[in-house]
């Protein structure tokens, strides 16, 4: 990585954790500096009111208000599915691995763009979305999905995500099947069928 990079993404991660202590966050794990492709900065559930306020409540069309105010609805009336929210930072010209999530709901933001989102029920049926700064879109449990960013953008995503299984929350590290990665080889991935198989 060359010296302009290396500073650049020093300071984006630098200036998202100072906005996120202004708004009043508290930073649960930040693995912003570990990845090839950027990283994250994952927040503590007390955060979340904060995180809503910050990130999913100004300039937002208004069935993506219903939809966001339903989850919160959910989060309040069953703790047992509960919400986790974190920022996504992708460097210029990366990606992150195509990947899916058995037990997990993810609601995506664009803050900053534009994000090239590829989603799909299976690797044989992906398409690809352009979404500007203040798009939505909802990646439900199952879907196969990645995002990149424009070479010349780092592109930055506001995320909730909620957990489908009470008994077997999801996490970071267990609840995620890789089919393909620019930076690491994919051992074996799981054969899926299609939903119109």
């Amino acid at each position: 990585m060359s010296d302009y990079w290396s500073r650049d993404r020093e300071q984006r991660f630098s200036r998202i954790e100072a906005e996120a202590a202004g708004f009043g966050l508290k930073i649960r794990e930040a693995d912003a500096r570990k990845r090839p492709w950027g990283g994250y900065v994952r927040f503590t559930r007390d955060s979340l009111p904060a995180f809503r306020r910050a990130y999913w409540r100004r300039w937002i069309s208004p069935y993506w208000r219903s939809e966001i105010a339903k989850l919160w609805r959910q989060h309040i009336q069953r703790p047992e599915l509960p919400l986790d929210a974190k920022l996504l930072l992708l460097e210029p010209g990366k990606r992150f691995s195509l990947q899916a999530h058995q037990r997990r709901d993810e609601f995506w933001r664009v803050i900053e763009g534009p994000v090239l989102v590829v989603i799909g029920e299976d690797e044989d049926n992906l398409r690809t979305l352009q979404l500007g700064a203040g798009e939505v879109i909802r990646i439900r449990a199952g879907q196969l999905h990645r995002a990149a960013a424009p070479a010349l953008h780092w592109g930055v995503i506001a995320e909730f995500w909620r957990h489908t299984d009470p008994n077997n929350p999801s996490d970071e590290k267990e609840d995620i099947i890789h089919y393909a990665d620019d930076y690491r080889k994919v051992v074996s991935k799981p054969r899926r069928r299609s939903p119109r198989a």
